[in-house]
């Protein structure tokens, strides 16, 4: 069985040209942990229900599809 994963871009600016890092995380909860957000923050901003604020306005969050 394939598991889902969770893959933050960390860009260096606010109109997201170049890549800072990559990373990949296996659940929202270490995505926050790594962020210094509360979960709540980060899968209300994953669905679209906030606008990015803080280090949000580097990040692209992506959850992976299992094959």
């Amino acid at each position: 069985m394939k598991k889902n994963y969770w893959v933050l871009y960390l860009y260096e600016s606010k109109d997201k040209g170049e890549i800072f890092k990559t990373m990949t995380f296996p659940t929202i909860k270490e995505v926050s942990y790594v962020l210094n957000l509360k979960p709540q923050i980060v899968s209300n901003y994953f669905h679209g229900l906030i606008k990015p604020r803080g280090i949000l306005e580097y990040c692209v969050l992506y959850q992976s599809i299992p094959l």
